[in-house]
């Protein structure tokens, strides 16, 4: 269906649901629109962007059975490889991506819940956990990573945290030289083309880069009152990528004048069309990585496309770009894992590596709900929420332009940390609740439990007061998991195992970030609204008192989630680290010719969320391979 027949009935349909005052069934047709048929032009492409007009470029004829280099996933880390590898025009560079194309829908950033039940979501799922997920259908949480041209960057909330300086001179300290805070910030700046008012003279920014950061355009009174809640109860107003965390600021976003920029779109498709020697595959899902089991040399890939299998030979390297969960299943589908495991499960061992065995996977706890006292101030409350949002929104302005209602971020610092300046918790303010789009997104997408859903959601779906959520994330979980592959076929996806809260030190860090979202709520400026926390216990926890530590272990236990960001499955260490996968090159130990570069290989966790980490791994890795092949 044409972008314009598809805007055609958005427009019109949007008016009717303003006049008939049905904002859950609006958000329910913009959640089957982003089903429609995306693009598919085939070989290199460019997507034509929102409510421009795109043209293909460099299309094939036939396959090209090899180049210089084969990255496989077009993520963040994958993109940017994909640009700054292609800038030298003697190399070939083939982008092989698994997933479709985004489409417009994609690029609204209210739509984000939405995002997390499409297409574009490989839509893993953990197994059975006896220590989380108790809320959650067969007690299993879902694992969420993007699928598509742009990668998670296409589902995500577009928050742009790089984390704290200690983490990574952190993984400095752990046999990692040139990853210290201090060689990988530069990096982070490379990227960035900042757009914060009142941060225009910073030196922690970015200004030329490709990738967009700016504040949404769009405030809600009430994200105004958390903040400044925050500060009097004693949280300084921060810039969160900036000398220090600790303290309150409104999210930072990876979006160009309220619209969604993914990865793709940042680094690839600005260039695309004038470089011939790169080349890009949407629908293209590597199942096997070509390694002579003698040499230890992998030489290409082997990939499917619309039921066809086809091999592609790197001269130089092959460059695994899929995430922390496609990256470590590929290398174990291709013989590079736990020889015992691979050996179970028939796949001929190449290398004996601990792939996918120290997953660290950051915890979100999604209950605390708090109610005012009246309306008007929330997202869907705001009166500025009407038919013109939608023009607001081609315009770059407006409440459309709120990243799935998450407006502001509070880092904070236990009493249960030792390392000062560090946070451990970050509360993340949204306005509204789990109902706030009618449960369709969020719920389905964290497969809570339809009896906890009707229990203790449903009945504010008729309150007409409006609701704000604290999530707290867990940033630095003690808990570790692990993954194995199911079998030996490529198209099923691994098990994962996260076992998150495992350690009940996580729990009990939760607890008081709970307790400290709480003490906002009691702030001058949020008393103004009678802030309180949501009175319907859990079915499973009401034998104890919502006042009772308790009872919010056992909410804890019940719905909370992974937080997106599982990192450590192909670890970044040196050769004697026995935990280690690849090398601080990014090079897997023992195999020639193949490197790992997203946030697999990540050997610590990060305080804040990991796409930005994602797009400097890629700019790092850029220069690494430039360098081992800067004569050739």
């Amino acid at each position: 269906m044409a972008v314009s027949v598809k805007f055609s009935i958005l427009v019109a349909t949007f008016a009717v649901l303003c006049v008939v005052g049905s904002g859950n069934a609006f958000f329910f047709l913009l959640k089957s629109l982003a089903h429609i048929d995306r693009y598919d032009t085939g070989d290199n492409f460019v997507q034509p962007t929102y409510g421009g007009s795109g043209s293909t470029s460099n299309a094939q004829s036939k396959e090209i059975p090899e180049y210089d280099f084969v990255i496989v996933g077009a993520g963040p880390a994958g993109c940017v490889l994909a640009n700054r590898l292609s800038e030298n025009a003697r190399w070939k560079v083939l982008l092989l991506e698994a997933g479709p194309v985004e489409n417009e829908f994609n690029n609204i950033p209210i739509l984000t819940g939405f995002l997390q039940n499409s297409d574009y979501n490989w839509a893993d799922v953990a197994e059975y956990q006896n220590s989380s997920c108790w809320g959650m259908v067969d007690q299993r949480c879902s694992v969420p990573h993007g699928k598509g041209l742009g990668g998670s960057t296409l589902i995500n909330y577009m928050m742009y945290q790089r984390g704290n300086r200690a983490d990574y001179d952190r993984w400095a300290a752990m046999g990692n030289p040139g990853w210290s805070y201090d060689d990988v910030f530069p990096y982070f700046l490379k990227s960035e083309r900042a757009s914060l008012r009142g941060l225009e003279n910073s030196t922690y920014h970015g200004d030329d880069g490709m990738l967009h950061v700016e504040f949404p355009p769009f405030r809600t009174n009430l994200a105004r009152t958390f903040v400044k809640g925050a500060r009097e109860v004693g949280h300084k107003k921060v810039d969160q990528n900036g000398k220090t965390q600790l303290g309150v600021s409104y999210v930072q976003t990876t979006t160009l004048n309220g619209m969604r920029q993914s990865a793709y779109r940042a680094f690839v498709e600005p260039v695309l069309a004038n470089r011939p020697n790169l080349h890009v595959k949407a629908y293209s899902r590597v199942t096997k990585v070509l390694i002579n089991h003698n040499t230890k040399q992998a030489y290409g890939v082997t990939y499917s496309k619309h039921f066809r299998n086809y091999d592609v030979h790197a001269r130089k390297e092959v460059i695994l770009t899929a995430g922390s969960i496609n990256s470590p299943h590929l290398l174990m589908l291709s013989g590079v894992g736990p020889e015992e495991h691979l050996r179970n499960i028939k796949v001929p061992a190449v290398a004996n590596l601990p792939v996918g065995q120290s997953i660290a996977d950051g915890v979100l706890y999604n209950g605390l709900t708090f109610v005012l006292n009246e309306t008007g101030q929330a997202l869907l409350s705001d009166s500025r929420f009407q038919f013109r949002s939608l023009a607001d929104y081609f315009q770059g302005q407006g409440p459309l332009t709120v990243p799935g209602g998450v407006e502001a971020v509070n880092f904070l610092q236990t009493s249960r940390t030792q390392e000062m300046g560090v946070p451990d918790i970050a509360l993340i303010f949204s306005t509204g609740s789990l109902v706030s789009d009618g449960g369709l997104g969020i719920r389905s997408g964290k497969r809570i439990k339809t009896s906890i859903y009707n229990k203790v959601y449903r009945p504010l779906e008729t309150l007409h007061n409006d609701q704000w959520t604290a999530t707290v994330m867990l940033l630095h979980p003690k808990s570790r998991g692990y993954m194995k592959l199911r079998n030996a076929n490529p198209f099923n996806n691994p098990k994962i195992y996260t076992n998150q809260l495992l350690e009940e030190d996580d729990v009990e860090t939760l607890l008081e970030g709970i307790k400290e979202a709480v003490r906002i709520s009691k702030s001058p400026s949020m008393q103004r609204y009678d802030a309180r926390v949501l009175g319907t216990p859990l079915p499973n926890c009401q034998q104890f008192a919502l006042t009772d530590d308790e009872y919010w272990r056992c909410a804890i236990r019940t719905l909370s989630s992974t937080a997106y960001q599982q990192l450590g499955t192909c670890r970044m260490g040196p050769q004697e680290d026995s935990t280690a996968v690849v090398s601080p090159e990014l090079l897997v130990h023992g195999i020639q010719g193949l490197r790992v570069a997203d946030t697999s290989v990540v050997p610590t966790t990060i305080s804040g969320q990991t796409a930005a980490v994602a797009y400097m791994i890629g700019e790092r890795a850029a220069d690494l391979v430039k360098q081992s092949w800067s004569s050739m």
